[in-house]
């Protein structure tokens, strides 16, 4: 009997469209600019930058910490994030991990107990979540949002049964830019009270809201609330820039946290060493940071929406109010993947196609702004130029 990498669990999966969407890119000739990923105009803070080669060279910084991440981040992390939010976690209740993914992928490993266990995803979402849950061995439930992008009450109920163990929502949302308000997430908080369910929130936008309203946001304010069964996934990869850095975090009541570390210690061991050190030593730096290049990319998308409101005969969208995202529609095709592939053949400009997110409500397309502003005004003027010239 013959047998396949990767059969047991992915049997059907391909790389995700948005690494094909950067890979045909990156294989065409020079001049495509890519808006497939996110590509930010700024450089990381001056005094992170040092901390790192500092904490690069310190004995410290090249042994492993423990695995729950070093005690003194996390209670930096209680002492500067406890008044900004007005919660009460204890430094007990967070866990260091290898990036946000390594955070859910460690849960859902640690939750999912057998293989009629289901998962509930607001969709569209992420691209890779739907591959974690099946490595899992879970069941994936997708739960569609309405046509504004907002939670459909009814059918959440609706996919709620017996057999659920979790429900994930990215909020901000990546790719639909939209964020649900927390009095809508304890909404489904009160619902799954008493049904041992929890409620795995990614919020790595955070920091990405318009309208002053990202100073405000976190899941963090219900946490006391509903410790028992709410679950908070963050990073500090988008704010300060340190994708590569491969560092985040999760909050959720102590017991599960030493439930979830099980796994946790068995794929990584800890978080990188060096990573957690620069951070504690940087993160009172990240408020004043943040809305400084919130600011900054609040102004990109004024100007990404005022461009493309010149583009209203072939496209339709909604303003974004977070997160660096804007996720218009075609108006004169539902083809939105084959109709990308065209633009970065004729117009040398990249984009995502909704099929990368959903396999329905096929005319959607995503873009990225948190890019630099003269790539922001050279695609703008290529696809302007496409869709007059189609």
């Amino acid at each position: 009997m013959s047998f396949k990498l990767g059969e047991y669990r992915l049997k059907k999966e391909e790389m995700s469209l948005i690494k094909l969407m950067e890979l045909k890119a990156s294989n065409m000739w020079k001049g495509v600019i890519s808006l497939s990923q996110w590509i930010p105009w700024y450089d990381m803070p001056k005094e992170l930058k040092k901390s790192i080669c500092d904490y690069t060279n310190d004995t410290k910084a090249k042994d492993y910490t423990l695995s729950q991440g070093i005690l003194e981040l996390r209670e930096k992390m209680v002492k500067l994030y406890n008044p900004k939010y007005g919660s009460n976690f204890k430094s007990e209740e967070v866990l260091i991990t290898s990036w946000a993914i390594e955070g859910i992928s460690s849960l859902l490993l640690t939750i999912i107990t057998k293989s009629s266990d289901e998962v509930i995803m607001f969709e569209p979402t992420y691209a890779s979540y739907n591959n974690i849950v099946k490595i899992s061995w879970a069941k994936h439930i997708g739960c569609p949002l309405n046509k504004k992008f907002w939670i459909n009450f009814k059918k959440l109920k609706e996919s709620i049964n017996s057999n659920t163990r979790a429900i994930v929502l990215v909020n901000p949302n990546n790719p639909t830019w939209t964020s649900i308000d927390l009095k809508d997430i304890e909404k489904i908080l009160k619902y799954i009270k008493w049904k041992n369910i929890y409620l795995i929130t990614d919020e790595v936008y955070n920091y990405f809201m318009f309208n002053n309203k990202w100073e405000n946001f976190s899941h963090l304010k219900l946490f006391d609330k509903y410790k028992k069964y709410l679950v908070i996934i963050n990073s500090w990869s988008k704010s300060f820039w340190i994708t590569g850095w491969r560092i985040g975090y999760m909050i959720a009541n102590k017991y599960l946290i030493k439930e979830v570390l099980k796994i946790h210690d068995s794929l990584v061991t800890c978080a990188p060493s060096h990573s957690q050190y620069a951070i504690m030593q940087n993160l009172d730096i990240l408020f004043k940071f943040a809305k400084k290049i919130n600011k900054q990319l609040e102004n990109r998308r004024d100007f990404v929406v005022w461009e493309l409101e010149k583009m209203s005969k072939y496209i339709s969208f909604k303003i974004p109010n977070g997160s660096y995202y804007i996720f218009p529609k075609f108006k004169y095709t539902k083809w939105d993947y084959r109709e990308c592939m065209r633009i970065l053949d004729k117009a040398k400009v990249s984009l995502v196609p909704w099929l990368t997110f959903w396999e329905w409500w096929k005319w959607h397309f995503r873009i990225c702004y948190g890019r630099d502003m003269n790539d922001l005004k050279v695609w703008l003027k290529r696809l302007k130029k496409y869709f007059e010239n189609r």
